[in-house]
């Protein structure tokens, strides 16, 4: 049973999961089920219940910032047609929340804000709750981007007190609520990347440190579903030590100013990663 779960977790997730992590798998279906029954393994399976056991859930605020510089120097090119953002695998939610932050940042200097959504999805149905509800420890607050915290100020409130995030200490027993307001524009939802997303146009698709994940038979499909959802020309960022692992025919690596990404041509493309 446990090298069929193996199997499964190859063949459903494209994932390669440790031998300890499906034995927790295991144990999780005969103590809460009480039996292996096909079609309670298929549940687990197509709920994503199963992703809860095998999944690497890191995630943290402004997590990269690179990338979070790239996204506001693009901005003032949305200024009139507003701006539809995926974020792929976004385990409990952090980087939805901090592309909303930062847009709402720069909102806040213009006579006509940019219209945006932002679709967030992962295949763990635990963690997008998390994502739901909007409540951190501060080890969601990284010094990894630590430039940004500002940002987050007006929108994460310390449990108890309403302290900004900046008087935050090193404890993660401290806890922080997002602002509701903020979660008007994105939308959370359970999805598995094998299969197809539903249609989405996104101008940009950011799928950082989960692509490593995946088994090297199952990344061209990856991302291919990912692919089909940008708009024509639309930008894939990458993690930044992921990109050298990318190749599709659909989109050409780009550098900009040492920052690199991926844009989806018209037809095939000349990919350099």
């Amino acid at each position: 049973m446990i090298d069929f779960l193996g199997r499964l977790v190859e063949e459903r997730f494209g994932i390669k999961a440790e031998p300890d992590d499906v034995e927790k798998l295991y144990s999780y279906i005969l103590n809460t089920y009480g039996s292996t029954d096909p079609g309670i393994i298929d549940k687990l399976f197509l709920s994503g219940e199963a992703a809860d056991f095998l999944t690497v859930n890191e995630t943290y605020f402004f997590r990269e910032p690179v990338h979070f510089s790239f996204l506001r120097e693009l901005l003032p090119s949305f200024e009139r047609t507003g701006i539809r953002i995926c974020s792929a695998a976004v385990a409990s939610g952090c980087e939805a929340y901090s592309i909303a932050m930062l847009i709402e940042s720069y909102n806040r200097s213009l006579e006509k804000p940019i219209p945006y959504f932002i679709d967030a999805f992962d295949i763990n149905p635990r963690v997008i709750e998390t994502a739901r509800k909007g409540i951190y420890s501060s080890r969601t607050l990284r010094e990894d981007g630590s430039c940004y915290h500002y940002m987050a100020d007006p929108y994460l409130k310390k449990l108890g007190n309403g302290h900004p995030v900046r008087s935050a200490v090193p404890n993660s027993a401290i806890r922080y609520q997002v602002e509701p307001s903020l979660k008007k524009n994105i939308r959370f939802f359970v999805h598995n990347l094998m299969n197809e997303l539903p249609p989405g146009g996104y101008d940009i698709v950011f799928f950082r440190n989960a692509f490593i994940y995946f088994l090297q038979r199952y990344r061209e499909h990856i991302l291919s579903n990912l692919i089909s959802v940008l708009k024509e020309g639309g930008i894939l960022i990458m993690g930044v030590s992921e990109t050298a692992g990318v190749s599709h025919a659909a989109i050409d690596a780009r550098n900009r100013n040492d920052i690199f990404y991926f844009q989806k041509c018209a037809s095939g493309g000349n990919n350099t990663a």
